[in-house]
């Protein structure tokens, strides 16, 4: 079952009468005591921002894209490490070869476009440009030796050039991140949210990974002094930081969580930091870490990359009437590119040999094909789900979901009964007919869309929401069947 977060009664942490200026004043005096702002901070000109708004060109995906690289250097840091000092090799070869393919990904289309990952439009502004070519021939070399590391093939050569490369590769960076939110980002939606939380809670991301990597460089004893100084101020800077978001720092421009939803994760997230954070403790005194403890770090680091990804989302989706945040890029998404996925004729055919299949189920036996279904799926698994997930639809809903770099987190199509016809993933169930996903869609008519509410999915351990349409047989202009996608609204924002 999915958690849905109490949306209601949420004020924002910062109105608009407060302003930019209020929030610039604010993070002097958080340099002033020690909680030095990150690059990147989202804020715009209201000029900047209306131009960008006009334009259409995917603004929240490259605001929160570009953000991401920061993390993205640090874990291909970390698991270039780990690879390099044969800890947990396989696991971290897979760790670094998706935190590189994400990195390419996201540089490539923050310059030429991307419509998978939000971005419909190659970047034209020459200032942009320069910024993000600046990071893209930093970060070749980087891709060259991990694609060596990922793959097994790497020369000794390889983990050095990381080493060497991934600081400077990671201030460049948070200069791009803060070029393009410069440029993009809308003041009113976002100070709403407030950006000075946001910007903390973000660069969280970064410093866990860069906890882990320092743990494995003094494990494999290619860290130094600096290095342990560098973890021991990283980790209490993030401890801090939590602290703070928790409890809130008005000196700091941190005021306390807007609901308790919000308030509720920080404190598991505190929880679960302060429970395991021995770990770098014990190196931080002067313990070398064991493989046992860079990879246990290495863990936390996901854990904590996860919970700070949904602490952000809630705080964006905190402010009431703000369904837009996420409901107006997601329709755009859905429309703009995952329709195009509707019109393969393998999909088509699909459907309407399963509609033909299907003619003459009864209701009786259609209930006992979906509790069939239900049981194979509490057993993990049988010849109903092996059947559909085997289906080479299925095989290339995978593909496609895999190239939106976390965009879409399952897809499954449905025919005119609302059976599921192929799926990336195994569902809860086989039948989708009761359900809006399929009667919103499929029983209005063609080109129809609908938007869910957004809600925790703990099979990912995302905060989603499902765009469903319905399938419009080319041919014959009828509706076939419908299509449901799960979203991770983290990125659209």
């Amino acid at each position: 079952m999915m958690e849905r977060p109490n949306h209601k009664d949420h004020t924002p942490i910062l109105t608009k009468q407060r302003g930019i200026a209020t929030i610039s004043r604010l993070l002097c005096c958080a340099a002033a005591i020690g909680f030095a702002p990150a690059s990147g901070l989202l804020i715009a000109s209201p000029a900047t921002a209306q131009t960008a708004n006009q334009n259409n060109d995917g603004a929240k995906a490259r605001i929160s894209r570009s953000a991401n690289l920061r993390s993205l250097t640090e874990a291909v840091a970390s698991a270039s490490c780990r690879v390099n000092g044969g800890i947990e090799t396989e696991t971290a070869r897979a760790d670094l070869a998706d935190a590189k393919d994400d990195f390419a990904a996201i540089i490539a289309g923050l310059i030429d476009g991307n419509p998978a990952l939000g971005m419909p439009g190659a970047e034209q502004r020459a200032r942009m440009l320069a910024s993000l070519n600046a990071t893209r021939d930093l970060w070749t070399p980087i891709e060259s030796a991990a694609t060596s590391l990922a793959e097994g093939g790497a020369s000794e050569g390889d983990a050095a050039v990381i080493n060497a490369g991934y600081t400077p590769l990671f201030e460049q960076t948070e200069q791009t991140a803060a070029d393009i939110a410069g440029q993009y980002a809308d003041p009113q939606s976002l100070l709403q949210s407030d950006a000075t939380v946001l910007n903390f809670a973000i660069r969280q991301r970064a410093l866990a990974y860069r906890m882990t990597r320092a743990m494995c460089e003094l494990a494999t004893g290619t860290g130094s002094d600096e290095t342990t100084q560098e973890l021991a101020e990283t980790v209490d800077f993030f401890e801090r930081t939590l602290v703070a978001l928790r409890d809130g720092f008005p000196a700091a421009g941190i005021n306390p969580p807007p609901n308790d939803v919000i308030a509720d994760n920080l404190s598991a997230t505190l929880a679960l930091w302060r429970d395991q954070r021995g770990i770098f403790d014990a190196a931080i005194g002067g313990a070398q870490p064991g493989a046992d403890a860079v990879a246990a770090s290495a863990d936390l680091t996901e854990e904590l990359a996860v919970a700070m990804n949904n602490i952000i989302t809630l705080y964006l989706i905190a402010a009431p009437g703000q369904d837009d945040v996420y409901r107006v890029p997601l329709e755009a998404y859905a429309r703009g590119e995952l329709s195009a996925w509707l019109t393969d004729p393998a999909v088509i055919a699909a459907i309407n040999a399963q509609n033909a299949e299907h003619e003459g189920l009864s209701e009786d036996e259609v209930v006992a094909l979906d509790q069939q279904w239900r049981a194979e799926a509490g057993e993990g698994g049988g010849p109903l789900i092996d059947q559909l997930l085997s289906h080479e639809v299925s095989a290339w809903l995978r593909d496609r979901q895999d190239a939106t770099a976390g965009f879409v987190t399952e897809v499954f199509i449905m025919d005119n009964k609302g059976l599921n016809v192929a799926q990336s993933a195994a569902t809860s169930d086989y039948w989708q007919g009761d359900e809006a996903k399929w009667q919103d869609t499929y029983l209005v008519g063609p080109d129809t869309l609908h938007i869910s509410e957004i809600e925790f999915d703990d099979s990912t351990g995302f905060y989603q929401s499902q765009a469903s349409l319905s399938i419009t047989d080319p041919a014959t202009g009828q509706v076939i069947g419908a299509v449901t996608f799960g979203i991770n609204v983290q990125n659209l924002m």
